[in-house]
C-alpha cells in the first residue's frame, strides 16, 4: 500500500492523490510492481526499497551518489503474532529514504511510530528533521514496550511466590527473548544515530542536532533499561532454579529416609522367615514380639544416627 502525505498550512498532514514536491510517501507491504513503480518514478535505487522489507535486515545508514538518496534503516518493536499465549515482542526494520524533494518510509507492515507521527504536527518540507522525528518515535516505542514487559514480569513474579508452574517459566522465557531482541536492535540503532552525526549527506541544523541528541538519549536509556531488566530476569530465573533444585533435593532425601526405615524391618522379618534353624523357637508365642523389638531397635538406632548427623 502506498500513501502520500504533505504538510498543510495548519501544520497537519493531508493525503495527496499524486506525487508533489516535499511530500512524504509511506509504503507498507508493497508488491513487486509497486516497488518498481516507485523506484522508477522517484529515481530511488530499488535495493533501498527492498532491503527494509527483509525482516532480517540490520540497522544501518547508506548513501547512493548516483541518485543522491540516503537510506536509514532502524529496527522497531512489534508484538510477536506467533505467540498466542503471551504478549511478547520482536523487532523488524523500517527504512527511511531521504531524497531531494521527498521522504519515503518503507516497512513490511503498518507501524505505530509512523501512525503517531500522522497525528502530530510535522513538516514534510524539512526532510531531515522529519526523519529524526521518526527515529525519536521509534526510540520512544522501546521505552513504552519495556514498561509493559516489566509490568508482566512483576505480575509473574508475584504469582511465583505462591506456586511455580511451567507456564510461568515459559512466560519468563518469552520476556527474556523480547529483551534480547530489544537490546540487539537498540545497540544497532545507537550505531546508526552516531553515524548520522558525522554523515555528510544528512545536513543538520542546530535544532536538528538537539533533536538527534534527544534520540540518542532515548536509545541509551532504552539500552540501560533493557540491560537492567535482563539482569533482574537472570537473577530471578537463577534464584528459582536454585529453589527448584533445593526442593527436589529435599524430596529425594525424604524418600530415601522413608526407604531406609521401611527396608530395615523387611530385612529382619526376611531373616527370621528363612527355613533354617534360628535362635528363637518357632513355636514360642513371644517370638514374633522379639522380632518386632529387634526391628524397632534397628529403626531407632538408624534414626538417632541420622538425627545426630542432622540429615533430618
Amino acid at each position: 500500500m502506498l500513501t502520500t502525505y504533505k504538510s498543510a498550512r495548519n501544520g497537519m498532514l493531508e493525503i495527496r492523490d499524486k506525487f508533489e514536491k516535499n511530500c512524504w510517501i509511506n509504503i507498507t507491504a508493497p508488491s513487486k510492481e509497486e516497488i518498481q513503480e516507485v523506484s522508477q518514478l522517484y529515481n530511488i535505487p530499488i535495493e533501498f526499497l527492498e532491503d527494509p522489507l527483509d525482516l532480517e535486515e540490520s540497522a544501518r545508514i547508506q548513501y547512493d551518489e548516483d541518485t543522491n538518496c540516503t537510506l536509514i534503516i532502524n529496527d522497531f518493536p512489534i508484538i510477536d503474532v506467533n505467540n498466542q499465549q503471551f504478549v511478547s515482542y520482536i523487532t523488524i526494520p523500517i527504512g527511511i529514504i531521504l531524497g531531494k524533494d521527498y521522504i519515503v518510509t518503507v516497512c513490511n507492515q503498518s507501524t505505530s511510530p509512523l501512525e503517531n507521527l500522522i497525528k502530530k504536527n510535522v513538516n514534510t518540507t524539512m526532510k531531515n528533521r522529519f526523519a529524526l522525528e521518526v527515529l525519536l518515535s521509534i526510540a520512544t516505542q522501546y521505552i513504552e514496550k519495556l514498561k509493559l514487559l516489566n509490568k508482566q514480569r512483576l505480575k509473574i513474579e508475584s504469582h511465583l511466590r505462591d506456586s511455580l508452574t511451567n507456564k510461568q517459566l515459559y512466560d519468563l522465557m518469552d520476556i527474556e527473548k523480547s529483551l534480547v531482541y530489544f537490546l540487539t536492535s537498540l545497540r544497532a540503532n545507537a550505531d546508526v544515530v552516531t553515524k548520522i552525526f558525522r554523515y555528510n549527506s544528512v545536513k543538520l541544523y542546530e535544532d536538528d542536532k538537539d533533536l538527534l541528541e534527544d534520540v540518542r538519549i532515548e536509545i541509551n536509556q532504552g539500552i540501560e533499561t533493557t540491560e537492567l531488566y535482563t539482569r533482574i530476569l537472570d537473577s530471578i530465573t537463577g534464584s528459582y532454579s536454585s529453589l527448584i533444585s533445593n526442593e527436589l533435593n529435599n524430596t529425594m532425601k525424604t524418600l530415601t529416609i522413608f526407604t531406609v526405615f521401611l527396608t530395615l524391618p523387611t530385612l529382619v522379618f526376611s531373616f527370621f522367615g528363612m527355613n533354617v534353624v534360628l535362635p528363637i523357637a518357632d513355636k514360642d508365642p513371644i517370638s514374633w514380639i522379639i522380632t518386632l523389638i529387634i526391628a524397632l531397635i534397628l529403626v531407632i538406632w538408624i534414626g538417632l544416627t541420622l538425627w545426630r548427623k542432622k540429615i533430618f
